[in-house]
């Protein structure tokens, strides 16, 4: 009889379990506290669970059949998945025409980010999600952002290297997903990516280095569709691989993507959009108009340029507090992800380690080397310290030089939704904390998960969302921060750490 390891919190349980049945009602069965408002219809999303070796995947849909190890989500996940089911978007599925020739039609939503990729895989008949999985961007080996890449696009070879590594990751996930569904690449029928200006370029192999030149402008920013053998990606040869539109050069189609797949309750009229990555971009939504900007937030909060940083993968502290660590997968730290990052900053400033200078006299401590698990301390670093003021700095200046574009004050704002993999996990008080963002009622944070992702997926299920994607641009206003005339003594005075020190 085969066996399935529940892990809850720190927390296992084992269960032995007849085949036929699906994860869903298998741990219901035996106690396990899941959410499934659908009734195990697949359509909520809230069910999902993570299976090593697997990925996330909707437990109502998904029937085990030999040993696996279940991950359920933490308070904060579901919080998530809760967000994310009453705040967007919903569209009905759309037919896949009959041409494509297959009974079993998959749809591939990907949020390709600088620092890691996220693959959606859909049923195209259902509209559910099957399982979804992220991987590391292999492209960080030429460069951590976006403008470290830029500048190796010095020649074709080049640009076509970074190409080739994002296809070949592609490939890759497409095969291995073949492999454990025992499906063919034929049933692969449509892709939709949503990503950033540069990373959109890089994918179809164009030159971005126009990008990062005056006066900024990118090649291309609406929409475009290839056959998959024109990008060399392996699904069915009728298929297709359709790529968001972006409004500019550094407001790409991932917040595109984002602000189209909100769909905010009527009391929610000004809101802010903040997708925390490398990037930093961001929009303020209001009844008139939707201005928009991008930050040079670096890599930091994503891991990259942190001496122990990582991205939020298995052994990466990502919770920190008085009381000790937590990591993902509950495995041995062998480094420190950006949402334990924020939680660190936050306890040294608490404890009074720096002060609102951010001076840091030598390395903190987090893990010595005998309990981690690679051998090493994990350590924060004088450098550390900084590359988060610099960091938290770009995204606390973006929001408010969109805030007095707008001539409204963060007071005026019925809601601040967080998105994008490091949003996820943010512990919004100490985002606050350290000033990430401005002070306001930490109720009106709301965490909604890879808006990124979930307008690739709506875009993957239905040719409506276009029209979405196109009132959003319509609407938006690009708001230049290297041409405002407070930005550089709002960065520099927004580096320190504005809070009343205990």
């Amino acid at each position: 009889m085969p066996n399935i390891k529940v892990q809850n919190n720190n927390t296992i349980t084992e269960i032995n379990y007849n085949e036929g049945d699906s994860l869903l009602h298998i741990l219901q069965n035996n106690d396990v506290k899941i959410e499934a408002p659908c009734g195990g219809n697949g359509t909520c999303g809230k069910c999902k669970v993570h299976v090593k070796d697997i990925g996330t995947i909707n437990s109502c849909e998904y029937y085990p059949c030999s040993d696996i190890e279940v991950i359920l989500p933490t308070i904060r996940e579901s919080q998530i998945l809760t967000a994310q089911h009453q705040y967007l978007l919903k569209l009905p599925i759309e037919p896949i025409p009959l041409t494509l020739n297959t009974v079993y039609p998959i749809g591939l939503a990907i949020d390709l980010g600088t620092t890691s990729i996220v693959f959606y895989w859909i049923n195209l008949v259902t509209g559910s999600t099957i399982r979804n999985t992220g991987i590391g961007n292999p492209q960080v080996k030429y460069g951590a952002d976006v403008i470290s890449r830029i500048n190796y696009c010095t020649n074709k070879k080049n640009i076509l290297t970074l190409q080739k590594e994002v296809v070949k990751a592609i490939n890759q996930e497409i095969d291995h997903f073949c492999t454990v569904e025992g499906l063919s690449s034929e049933h692969i029928v449509k892709i939709s990516i949503s990503a950033n200006t540069t990373m959109l370029h890089l994918l179809v192999g164009i030159n971005p280095t126009s990008i990062a030149l005056y006066p900024f402008k990118a090649h291309f920013t609406g929409e475009k569709l290839y056959h998959p053998k024109e990008l060399n990606i392996k699904i069915n040869d009728s298929g297709v691989i359709h790529l968001l539109p972006s409004i500019s050069a550094y407001v790409g189609a991932d917040i595109v993507a984002g602000l189209a797949s909100l769909l905010p309750p009527e009391n929610i009229k000004n809101y802010l959009l903040v997708d925390i990555g490398t990037n930093g971009e961001m929009a303020l939504v209001t009844s008139s108009k939707i201005y928009c900007c991008a930050t040079a937030a670096g890599p930091a909060f994503e891991g990259a340029n942190i001496y122990c940083g990582m991205g939020a993968f298995d052994g990466a502290i990502s919770c920190y507090n008085s009381n000790g660590y937590q990591t993902i997968s509950d495995e041995k730290p062998i480094g420190i992800c950006g949402s334990g990052l924020i939680d660190v900053i936050a306890y040294m400033l608490d404890n009074k380690i720096i002060q609102a200078d951010g001076e840091l006299a030598n390395d903190f401590i987090l893990v010595p080397k005998e309990e981690s698990g690679n051998g090493k301390a994990v350590v924060i670093t004088p450098r550390d310290v900084r590359e988060v003021q610099l960091a938290k700095s770009a995204v606390f200046t973006g929001v408010k030089l969109l805030l007095q574009e707008a001539q409204i004050t963060i007071d005026n704002l019925d809601a601040i939704f967080l998105a994008g993999g490091f949003g996820n996990y943010m512990n919004p008080e100490n985002a606050l904390k350290i000033g990430i963002l401005p002070q306001t009622d930490i109720d009106k944070i709301i965490t909604v998960g890879n808006t990124s992702g979930a307008g690739a997926i709506l875009q993957t299920c239905s040719k409506k969302f276009s029209r979405h994607t196109q009132k959003v641009i319509d609407n938006s206003q690009l708001v230049e921060l290297a041409n405002h005339p407070d930005f550089e003594i709002e960065f520099a005075m927004n580096t320190f750490f504005y809070y009343d020190l205990p």
